[in-house]
């Protein structure tokens, strides 16, 4: 397990320990931090694809393969 250290204020900590455990609070910011980022990989790709074929999707289309390719 790699081990990561940051530097938070006071201030900073007490708002995340009002979520929880402060590991815990930080792994799932950066997990959804790293969906986030998959998601605008997939949707970018999503419209390089839909400019090279002329398909056209709906936003819950392009939902259901986003939640498709995050399954993988």
């Amino acid at each position: 397990m790699t081990i990561i250290s940051i530097r938070i204020s006071e201030k900073e900590k007490l708002a995340l320990r009002k979520h929880g455990k402060i590991s815990s609070v930080i792994k799932e910011a950066i997990a959804l931090y790293l969906d986030s980022e998959q998601s605008k990989r997939t949707f970018k790709r999503l419209k390089e694809l839909q400019r090279a074929s002329g398909i056209r999707t709906t936003a819950t289309e392009d939902v259901s393969l986003i939640k498709e390719d995050r399954s993988r």
